[in-house]
C-alpha cells in the first residue's frame, strides 16, 4: 500500500511494505546502493505478491530516492578478515530496523572489474567464511567490553586488557613468594638465636671432657 506519510524526492508515494530479494522492507533500504548511488530507495510498484517489480525505465519508474521524510533502515558495514574466500569482498554490511533494531538483512559489497561503464563495487551474497574484524574479535569481548572494559572498542583494546590483566596476576605472584620468602628467613634467624641463647658457658666444655 502507498504510504503518503512517505514521498521520494521525486514527490511520489511509497509502496509498504515490499520484498526485495526475499527481504520485506517497511522502510527505505540501502540494498543495492550501487545501483541508486548510495542513496536509500522505496519500491514505487509492487505485484500481486507483494514483490517490487523491477523495470528498466530506472529510477521514477518502478523506485526512487528517498527523501528526509521517510524512515530509512540503520546500515552497519565492516571490513571482513584476510580469511574471507573470496578476496573480492571488501566489506559485510548488516541492514537493521529502525527504531526496534531487529535484523533485516545482510549483505557482502565486492569489488569487480570495471567493464562497460559498469558498477566497481556491487552487493552480493556473502560467502560462509567471511566474517568482519568485529566478529572475529567476539571471543575476546562482547559488546559490554572485558570485565567491564573496552565497551564498544576494537580488539586492540581488548588485549591490552587482557595483557594488563596478566601482568597484574605476575606482580601479585611475585609479591607473595617474596612475602613466603622473607617470613621463612626471619623464621630461621628466630630459630638460631634461641639456640644461641639455650648454650650456657661452659656447656663445650664440659662436653668436651667428658668425652
Amino acid at each position: 500500500m502507498s504510504n503518503r506519510s512517505c514521498l521520494t524526492t521525486g514527490g511520489r508515494p511509497c509502496v509498504f511494505p515490499f520484498r526485495y530479494h526475499n527481504i520485506s522492507y517497511s522502510a527505505c533500504t540501502w540494498r543495492d546502493g550501487h545501483k541508486t548511488q548510495g542513496v536509500p530507495w522505496c519500491s514505487l510498484s509492487v505485484n500481486e505478491n507483494g514483490d517490487h517489480v523491477n523495470s528498466q525505465g530506472g529510477r521514477g519508474s518502478t523506485w526512487d530516492f528517498c527523501s528526509g521524510d521517510c524512515v530509512t533502515s540503520h546500515l552497519e558495514c565492516s571490513p571482513v578478515t584476510p580469511d574471507c574466500s573470496n578476496s573480492s569482498i571488501l566489506q559485510q554490511c548488516v541492514e537493521s530496523s529502525v527504531p526496534t533494531g531487529d535484523h533485516v538483512a545482510t549483505w557482502c559489497v565486492t569489488m569487480r572489474d570495471k567493464k562497460h561503464g559498469g558498477e566497481k563495487t556491487i552487493h552480493a551474497k556473502c560467502a560462509e567464511d567471511c566474517v568482519t574484524h568485529k566478529a572475529g574479535a567476539s571471543y575476546l569481548g562482547s559488546e559490554e567490553g572485558f570485565l567491564g572494559l573496552c565497551a564498544h572498542s576494537g580488539p586492540e583494546c581488548l588485549m591490552f586488557a587482557m595483557a594488563s590483566l596478566i601482568l597484574l596476576i605476575i606482580t601479585l605472584v611475585t609479591v607473595f613468594v617474596l612475602i613466603c620468602c622473607v617470613r621463612k628467613k626471619k623464621g630461621q634467624d628466630q630459630e638460631m638465636r634461641i639456640r644461641s641463647a639455650s648454650i650456657q658457658p661452659g656447656d663445650r666444655y664440659r662436653k668436651s671432657t667428658a668425652g
